[in-house]
């Protein structure tokens, strides 16, 4: 299972994203919508695949717009 913590390490570390980790729990916590493109989306899924060692179904994650419904989604997984 991803912690919403580690989630947040991962897209700040791993993703080299511009955001610090109080920006990323504000953007969980509400349905802002994230602008980035389709190689952030796949480098997101290794990396959590990594972490996690399980499969993320990239799919279903290209529909989710914010950090909270993508990061919902992979803990599903």
């Amino acid at each position: 299972m991803l912690t919403k913590d580690d989630f947040i390490r991962i897209v700040r570390d791993d993703l080299a994203l511009p955001m610090n980790g109080i920006d990323l729990t504000t953007a969980l916590d509400s349905d802002r919508k994230v602008s980035w493109d389709s190689l952030h989306m796949l480098r997101l899924v290794a990396a959590v695949e990594r972490e996690t060692g399980t499969r993320v179904p990239v799919g279903r994650l290209l529909e989710d717009r914010s950090l909270t419904a993508i990061y919902r989604r992979i803990s599903e997984a």
